[in-house]
């Protein structure tokens, strides 16, 4: 049944299918992996059982990799070719998401420096990583602090 364009542009951006995507990929965020097998790990339905489904299936395996795409173009995880093959993976623990428009973006640039001393006169060592949203600019992210 169609909607109308105010319930269409109110819609979710996230999903149940996004969700079980990233909890996948972030189990295993040491590797990389397929369409095929984010597919099979999250069971994602398939059969191609009688050539009616068949058909239905092959819809359903273009709208999975479109979904993946859009995970990539919203920077939520990346995707790179490795032997003609595509492979998804989610972004790593520096990712940083802009605060104005919540997309996950990459450091441009990481450092360390000394921040200021606390009340006993001991210093923190700031783990420091620059961002930038195409949209919004550059902004920076605390990536990791202790105490020297």
């Amino acid at each position: 049944m169609p909607i109308n364009k105010k319930k269409f542009e109110g819609g979710k951006l996230h999903s149940i299918v996004e969700e079980e995507i990233l909890s996948f990929l972030k189990e295993r965020k040491e590797g990389a992996f397929t369409s095929q097998e984010i597919m099979a790990g999250i069971r994602y339905p398939t059969d191609f059982s009688t050539p009616e489904i068949s058909r239905m299936s092959a819809f359903a395996i273009a709208d999975f990799t479109t979904f993946l795409h859009d995970l990539v173009r919203r920077r939520t995880i990346r995707m790179k070719i490795v032997s003609n093959r595509m492979y998804f993976m989610v972004l790593d623990s520096h990712g940083a998401k802009c605060p104005k428009c919540n997309e996950l973006f990459e450091p441009k640039k990481t450092w360390k420096m000394a921040g200021r001393p606390d009340k006993k006169g001991k210093r923190f060592q700031l783990h420091i990583g620059l961002y930038k949203c195409p949209k919004h600019g550059t902004f920076r992210k605390v990536l990791d602090k202790r105490k020297i």
